[in-house]
């Protein structure tokens, strides 16, 4: 009975070590994949395996540590861990780890030491030790022993020759917290906590844990007290000052199913050190808000900025050590934070100064209870509990600061019915809050810096106050929350604007970060342009694609795609849009061959109307395209550009028919379905989207109708079938431009260059030979079945001909190309 009770207890403290290690980022396979060797299969590895013959308690065998921590990279040893069921064993446990790192040590290697001793999530213990060349020391934090597994990072800082024994924790990866965030919004979904409140619970359990580890006390693990506990610790932090509040940040004592499954939410928060890192408030900052990110389904979009946008900000208003920062609409807090972050990065704070900061020099107005609470939580964990959050409509209070604070971080919630507070009387609000040369960075919808109906507001601002800078954000920057496409920007308030001063025009296209599944995470293989953008700013710097500059006056819009000169596409970006537009050409021609076929012999039979579309529209719309600009190498230059056809504006009413339509929509080329309609484009030409999916252009070879959501570029006269094709990709390059308040129209895009490359353009040739096989090859067996139906059509040989398929991708005239019918 006592051998099985110990096997248990050992596999206990397998599962706990496992636990902990995860906490920290550490993957458990074994090398290649991961980082962690268990007991003897190092032996799979000769070199560590020649280290550990002679390591055992005996000296007469191999030693089996409970793990060996690896670098990934390497295999070179990191740390050595040795695990005891008992937590009064700890000491064993650090002698033995200690014991079989010295084999790696007396081999020029520096691993650290790791022991472990217990089995329960609260009754367990973690000692850290280096060996400093003479003696074995004790990693500590604020002076004391360390009291878990630190994660990769910080086992190579602290064990590099040199190094000392204080650590300063570093963040866990994203994916690890993510991981974490997913488990605990299972656990509260299992709870019965909905999604809009889950934020406030895991608020309430870091704000108790935090509490508790700074005033000695502890959170209990006991199912009849743990919520009663979380309630008690997090009304202690909050304090006399905000106990309304602390209200709002509390769990539901009655829920049992919360008590049972508090034991291990807790658990996982004290796996990342929330109740042992109290003077951290960067750490517990940062954990605070990648937690709420990940946890409360798609409700918690509305709380954040990110991190990293927030942080951009308050570099480009250069905030200062002695600023007094406002935000009219704080949210969590983020902005605010940003602005502490920043004061620390510049100068060295103690932490009474900064709780000074928080108190003082911090002002933020949220007029919703809940999330408001969610900000004096996040100002907590960095201060003492005295903050400047004011629970109160902004626009309403009694205690707003007019005019007396320096700058001014917002991102304003975004109206989605008519009654809501529009973003621009944010704006408005802000201002008043700032003193003269105050300055202010404002997030704001696309839409807002364009439409002709906002000039007005645009003006009045202009009138009193300089536009210093426009920096539009990554498109997906608040997916999967929210598709908004944005701006920053930046104004020096009460210095009218002068017409004759440059404004800089910026597009941050890259942050460094990638959608992936339901996060934006960091990604080292994806540029981050954050550093050159405030730069651009700062010094002015014209680049095309990225930066400009420009003189605004009175309504004009503020738009970035307005001021930055187009950038000649890049190979790679070139590469790319050429593939995915060629795709999505094969795959028209794959999904609707047998409809392709129909139209064509409805044209034979006369039907349908093919015609040159320059023949279909009126003495002014040609004269309307003549006036554009036609630069050579450009896309008006290249091509006429007409508006689609109005007759298809709408299609109400129309019953499904032979003939193609297309319209603004992404995919097969733009098709949108087939209806009865008795005119069609000959081709062929190119498409442009201005509505629906804005910017998408594709390359047209079969006649078509086009709604007149879309332009159609006419090739003129020597432009090749590859022109169609490297035009279409670099319309799409430049879609980033355009919006729903930034409508997409011919004199925009008249002046966007072509590329010249010889070697792209015989890239493309060969691609489109390529993707003509596929065409082939979907429509031959349907051209096979047409046959007879095509002989059969009396004068309709030579155009029958021109109809079938492309045979020389650089030829372009419709009726007089060489064609092959494809048929035997």
């Amino acid at each position: 009975m006592a051998s099985k009770n110990m096997a248990a207890s050992e596999r206990r403290a397998e599962h706990l070590l496992n636990d902990l290690l995860d906490a920290q980022g550490w993957d458990r396979r074994r090398p290649p994949y991961g980082d962690v060797l268990f007991q003897t299969e190092y032996r799979a590895f000769p070199e560590l395996a020649m280290m550990m013959r002679s390591a055992s308690k005996t000296g007469a065998g191999y030693g089996i540590p409970e793990a060996i921590l690896l670098d990934n990279d390497t295999n070179q040893p990191v740390a050595v861990i040795e695990a005891k069921a008992r937590s009064k064993d700890i000491e064993l446990a650090l002698e033995e780890a200690q014991h079989y790192a010295t084999a790696f040590i007396s081999k020029g290697f520096r691993p650290v030491s790791i022991a472990l001793a217990g089995t329960d999530d609260v009754d367990f213990q973690v000692k850290v030790t280096k060996w400093t060349g003479t003696d074995w020391e004790a990693i500590t934090y604020d002076g004391a022993p360390i009291g878990w597994i630190p994660n990769y990072e910080d086992v190579v800082k602290i064990s590099a020759l040199g190094s000392g024994s204080e650590l300063r924790p570093s963040m866990p990866p994203q994916e690890v917290l993510a991981r974490r965030a997913e488990e605990i919004n299972r656990l509260l979904r299992e709870s019965d906590i909905r999604d809009e409140f889950r934020p406030a619970v895991v608020a309430a359990i870091m704000i108790a844990l935090w509490q508790s580890g700074r005033t000695g006390g502890t959170v209990s693990r006991d199912p009849k007290a743990i919520l009663r506990d979380i309630n008690h610790f997090c009304t202690e932090a909050f304090g006399t000052k905000k106990f309304g509040l602390s209200n709002s940040l509390r769990v539901d004592p009655a829920n049992k199913k919360l008590a049972n499954n508090g034991r291990r939410i807790v658990a996982i928060l004290e796996r990342l050190n929330i109740s042992v890192l109290t003077a951290e408030h960067d750490y517990l900052g940062q954990l605070y808000e990648t937690f709420f990110r990940y946890t409360g389904g798609n409700t918690i979009g509305q709380y954040f900025t990110p991190r990293h946008i927030t942080s951009f900000m308050a570099e480009i208003t250069d905030i200062g050590v002695k600023d007094v920062v406002l935000d009219p609409a704080c949210g969590s807090g983020g902005f605010l934070v940003a602005a502490m972050d920043r004061m620390l990065k510049l100068h060295s704070m103690k932490r009474e100064d900064m709780v000074d900061v928080v108190a003082s020099q911090l002002i933020g107005f949220e007029s919703e209870p809940i999330t408001a609470a969610l900000c004096v939580a996040n100002m907590i964990l960095r201060g003492d509990g005295s903050t400047g959050i004011h629970a109160e409509d902004v626009f309403t209070s009694k205690t707003f600061p007019k005019a007396s604070a320096t700058v001014s971080l917002i991102n304003p919630p975004f109206p989605h019915k008519k009654t809501d507070t529009p973003a621009e009387a944010f704006v408005d609000k802000a201002l008043s809050g700032l003193d003269d040369g105050g300055r202010l960075a404002v997030i704001l919808p696309n839409s807002l810096l364009a439409k002709k109906d906002k000039g007005v507001w645009r003006q009045a601002i202009l009138k009193n106050n300089r536009l210093d800078a426009v920096c539009q954000l990554p498109d997906d920057l608040f997916q999967p929350f929210a598709a908004a496409n944005t701006s920053i920007a930046l104004i020096t308030k009460g210095i009218p604007h002068d017409t004759k001063r440059k404004t800089s025009f910026v597009r941050l296209q890259h942050d460094g970060f990638v959608l992936k599944k339901s996060a934006r995470v960091r990604r080292d293989t994806v540029p981050d342009q954050a550093e050159k953008a405030v730069d651009a700013i700062a010094n002015k710097v014209v680049e095309a694609g990225f930066s400009g500059l420009a003189s605004i006056s009175e309504s004009d819009e503020w738009s970035v795609g307005a001021y930055i000169e187009a950038a000649p596409t890049e190979d790679k970006e070139l590469t790319l849009a050429v593939d995915v537009l060629l795709r999505r050409l094969a795959s028209f021609y794959t999904r609707y061959a047998p409809e392709i076929v129909a139209q064509r012999l409805a044209i034979l039979a006369r039907e349908i109307d093919a015609a040159p579309y320059k023949e279909i529209l009126t003495k002014q719309r040609i004269g309307n395209s003549q006036k554009l600009p036609q630069e050579v190498d450009t896309v008006g230059g290249a091509f006429e550009i007409f508006y689609g056809m109005k007759e298809l504006h709408s299609r109400d009413g129309m019953v499904p028919g032979k003939t193609l339509i297309i319209s603004p929509t992404e995919e097969y080329n733009g098709c949108y379905g087939w209806l009865d309609f008795s005119q069609v484009i000959e081709p062929p030409f190119v498409t442009v989207a201005q509505t629906g999916s804005i910017g998408e252009a594709f390359v047209q070879l079969e006649p078509c109708a086009v709604n007149d959501d879309c332009l159609v570029l006419l090739p003129r006269e020597g432009i090749q079938l590859v022109d169609l094709v490297l035009a279409a990709a670099t319309l799409h390059a430049e879609r980033w431009r355009f919006s729903y308040g930034r409508k997409l129209t011919p004199q925009r895009i008249a002046d966007f260059r072509l590329p010249k490359s010889a070697s792209a353009r015989a890239w493309v040739e060969e691609k489109i030979k390529v993707n003509q096989t596929v065409i082939d090859a979907s429509l031959k067996p349907y051209l096979a079945e047409s046959e007879a139906e095509f002989e059969a059509l009396e004068d309709a040989e030579d155009l029958a001909d021109a109809l079938i398929a492309i045979d020389d991708p650089t030829e372009l005239s419709w009726k007089d190309v060489k064609f092959e019918s494809g048929i035997e």
